[in-house]
Formats: structure tokens, C-alpha cells, sequence
């Protein structure tokens, strides 16, 4: 009996630790309570049109080696039963700019900030399991998007960026369970 009642424990734990996500929060979870465990952080978000929540203000990223953050936004979205099922951060371009305005245009900003990101999710996540083979080319032989994917353990994490908008942004996407 205390085998068992130690497996069931320890699959529990392992459950909850695979789900685990940005801001220590969980897939699955609730509109109410992902709000609750933001504030907590005292991270404002607010319901968005579409029924997802948003950050209220940029959350600043401060990367190791760099004197101003990286300025993104936050969307938390939700499955139709209501558990969180992904959050995505997206630069927040003109902020970006008025942080950065040494680095040039948006080509500049979206290569420096493209760069900044890989290298600190590679340190984070290991080796990305795919990459767009272009990704790296220079800018003058840039593709219009660009996208790097990692894996941990319950999500996948995939970098994205695209020349024409600009955009870019990091997706925490919850994995199907049991595949």
C-alpha cells in the first residue's frame, strides 16, 4: 500500500511539474486563478475582447549583458472548458525603439532583439529540436519568417519572427498529454 500511495504521489508530482510554464504557471489552469497567481506578481492583466487575458502594461525582460529590458507584451489564452492552453509574449516594437533607439530600424531591432532571445532560450531549454535553416542568413538574404522550436517537458516553446510587420514573439504551448 505505501508503494502504491508512493507512485500515485510521485506521478502527481511529475504531472504538475510538466505543466509547469512562464511566470510558474500551469496549463489547465483557470482565467481566475492565472489572474490570481499574476497579480500575486504583480503582473496586471485584463480580458481581451476574444476572451483571453493580456498584460495591462509591457513585461520588461532583462536579459544577462544588457542595460535596458526587452519590452513584451503578454496573452494568456484558454481552452473552450476554460484552462490556460498557451501564452505568448510579443515585442512591443515601439517601445523597442524608444529603449534601443542606437540600434536603427525595425530590420535592426528585430535582428538584435531575434538574437537576444535565441541565445537565452538555448541557455534555458538546450538545443532547439527545429530551426528554419535560414534563420542565420545574413540580412540581406533574410526569409520574411523565420521560427525555432524547443521542447520541454509538457510544452513547447518556439521562437517566431516575421521581416514584414514586424513581428515577433514567444509561444508556451501546452503539449498533448499521453502522444
Amino acid at each position: 500500500m505505501k508503494t502504491l500511495l508512493l507512485f500515485l504521489s510521485l506521478g502527481l508530482v511529475s504531472t504538475a511539474q510538466a505543466q509547469a510554464t512562464w511566470k510558474g504557471l500551469s496549463f489547465g489552469q483557470t482565467r481566475d486563478s492565472v489572474r490570481a497567481a499574476l497579480a500575486g506578481q504583480n503582473f496586471d492583466v485584463e480580458t481581451s475582447q476574444e476572451g483571453s487575458l493580456q498584460s495591462v502594461s509591457d513585461y520588461q525582460l532583462l536579459l544577462p549583458g544588457m542595460r535596458n529590458a526587452l519590452p513584451l507584451r503578454a496573452e494568456f489564452r484558454f481552452t473552450d472548458a476554460g484552462g490556460l492552453m498557451d501564452i505568448t509574449l510579443s515585442l512591443d516594437f515601439a517601445i523597442m525603439k524608444q529603449n534601443f533607439p542606437s540600434i536603427g530600424g525595425d530590420e535592426a531591432l528585430l535582428d538584435f532583439a531575434s538574437q537576444k532571445l535565441t541565445r537565452a532560450l538555448t541557455d534555458r531549454y538546450a538545443t532547439p529540436i527545429s530551426r528554419q535553416s535560414d534563420c542565420d542568413a545574413d540580412a540581406a538574404k533574410r526569409p520574411a519568417a523565420c521560427a525555432i522550436n524547443w521542447h520541454d517537458p509538457g510544452q513547447s516553446v518556439e521562437l517566431d519572427w516575421f521581416t514584414h510587420g514586424p513581428r515577433l514573439f514567444i509561444r508556451y504551448q501546452m503539449l498533448a498529454p499521453d502522444l
